[in-house]
């Protein structure tokens, strides 16, 4: 066996794990060599190693596997393996005593049975009274005697046996908790060199508690309509040993999951009947029923995709970008079902180190800005921007900074863009648009005619102004809502403005949420009025306005 130098060359950081490589280069003289890397991590997960190499030689085999190394006076220790040697002495001598005795035990009964039956020579089948009474004799003295000390040593040899593993477990324990020793994980790796030479081996393995998370830095020039991206990945390093001077790729790929489609099983709905208890049967007369498991399930709250993204990211640590010296640029890999992003140059991430940034990728992009309010919950305008991703990076789903005209105005979302596919992004508010909600009127009028029915109807009136003091004309989006209602006997009308169908100056959904267009110019103001009706019976009372 030979310890070998290495050092880790390579890594591929993945959402919730690392891929390390580790090189080795050695000479080596022809026949058969066991190298062993050694102070391997103890997150390294054993059947994701693997063993490449570089020379004219075969793999035999690979270990992985746990040694104590004793750094420095254990006298314990020592003593432990002491007492441990000696139970193993005794319990040899107890066991070849047993042995001995079971054989002196066979020889007496040979005797007895060679004593009381005839031989070929001997006719003679019946022995005098007197010479069975001492073959009697004999034979109980010396089988008791024998029974006795069998019995005696089989009971020693269990209490030495159980002595000793308590003695094994107390040598385990000591080894596991003295600060003298120190444990150490070992991959050996066993190959047949064909011919004297040299061979570099390229060990890889996956480690846990390591990541990365996409960030975002979103740099908007109004005057321009351009937007900066700098797409970065801040990594999570707490896999026991610094990474230095390596090669780095990011990827989108999940090793931890199943590669294999999961197969359907058939989904059955059938009524729940509980099982009564017997007073409860005087209780409950005919058939109960409850809701089926599913039902059950899909009652259930569920997270959304957000949550569990920041969930998953609970553990990064968000920083802010700043705009600073040109930065190596990542190309990327889109061959496969997964990303690779392969960072350009050498890097060194140390553990615990939170502050691992690296950029992906920096790029102009053409924007479309819009502004939207939603008058009746906030005051405030809102810049959008539509961005086109015409670049080969896909973004994944990720925070943003928004800086705009080089300030810092907010923070946002970004979600999953693939190449060649658009997005919008919020840029924060924008002041220089002054909006009013104001509620005006409510009166209510009642239909008692003898032919007409019985109804009460109430009308709302608001009014919406914006004004904008931008210097050239700009899109704007208005939203509000009227009520809905699932009640055939309720009745909601938009009164105001009027509303047949969408056009591209208005528009209404099935949620009865209201849009306006605009370009408004500068300085101009538009005043929107907003009137609704609801109509329902006299006898009814409404909840919900």
């Amino acid at each position: 066996m030979q310890t070998i130098p290495h050092h880790i060359s390579a890594v591929t950081v993945f959402e919730k794990e690392a891929q390390i490589t580790r090189t080795a280069q050695i000479n080596l003289t022809a026949g058969e060599h066991t190298l062993i890397f050694d102070d391997m991590p103890t997150t390294l997960r054993e059947k994701t190693l693997q063993v490449n190499g570089i020379g004219h030689a075969i793999l035999n085999g690979v270990k992985y596997q746990k040694e104590y190394q004793n750094v420095g006076k254990n006298e314990a220790f020592e003593a432990l393996k002491k007492q441990k040697k000696e139970i193993q002495n005794s319990i040899t001598l107890t066991e070849q005593k047993i042995k001995r005795l079971q054989q002196e035990k066979v020889f007496v009964e040979n005797i007895a049975q060679k004593t009381t039956s005839p031989s070929e020579n001997n006719t003679q089948t019946e022995l005098s009274t007197e010479k069975w009474l001492n073959m009697l004799q004999f034979y109980q003295q010396n089988l008791e005697k024998i029974d006795a000390q069998l019995w005696e040593n089989t009971q020693i040899s269990e209490k030495q046996k159980e002595t000793l593993e308590e003695v094994r477990f107390a040598t385990e324990l000591n080894q596991t908790t003295n600060k003298n020793n120190k444990v150490k994980w070992q991959v050996h790796v066993t190959v047949q060199m064909l011919s004297e030479g040299s061979l570099t081996l390229l060990l890889s393995y996956i480690v846990g508690d390591a990541g990365w998370i996409p960030m975002y830095d979103l740099r908007v020039d109004t005057q321009t309509k351009k937007m900066n991206i700098t797409y970065n990945a801040f990594i999570k390093q707490y896999t026991g040993e610094d990474w230095e001077n390596i090669t780095l790729k990011l990827s989108t790929a999940k090793p931890s999951i199943n590669g294999t489609q999961p197969e359907l099983s058939p989904w059955r709905v059938s009524i729940y009947t509980p099982t009564l208890r017997s007073h409860e049967t005087d209780v409950f007369a005919g058939a109960v029923n409850s809701p089926s498991m599913v039902q059950m399930h899909n009652m259930m709250p569920k997270r959304s995709q957000k949550e569990e993204e920041r969930e998953e990211a609970d553990d990064f640590l968000s920083i802010e970008g700043e705009k600073g010296m040109e930065v190596n640029i990542a190309t990327v890999d889109t061959k496969t079902s997964s990303v690779f992003f392969e960072i350009g140059g050498l890097h060194t991430l140390k553990y615990k180190d939170d502050k691992n940034k690296v950029t992906i990728f920096v790029g102009d992009f053409e924007a479309h800005f819009r502004y939207s309010c939603v008058p009746k919950l906030s005051k405030y305008a809102y810049l959008k921007a539509k961005v086109v991703n015409n670049s080969e990076y896909p973004f994944l789903a990720g925070e943003s900074n928004i800086f705009l005209d080089n300030n810092f105005v907010a923070t946002a979302q970004i979600p999953t863009v693939a190449p060649s596919e658009d997005f919008w992004t919020y840029l924060g508010i924008d002041e220089g648009m002054k909006i009013e909600h104001k509620f005006l009127k409510k009166y209510e009028t009642k239909e008692t005619g003898f032919f007409s029915k019985k109804t009460t109807s109430w009308l709302y009136e608001y009014v919406i102004k914006v004004k904008s003091f931008k210097k050239q004309v700009e899109e704007l989006v208005i939203f509000d809502q009227i009520p809905i209602t699932e009640n055939s006997n309720i009745k909601i009308t938009l009164l105001d403005p009027p509303y047949k169908e969408d056009t591209d100056k208005l528009k209404k959904d099935e949620w009865n949420f209201v849009e306006w267009f605009f370009n408004i110019k500068p300085n101009e103001e538009i005043i929107i009025p907003f009137k609704f009706s609801v109509e329902y019976p006299n006898d009814a009372m409404l909840t919900g306005i």
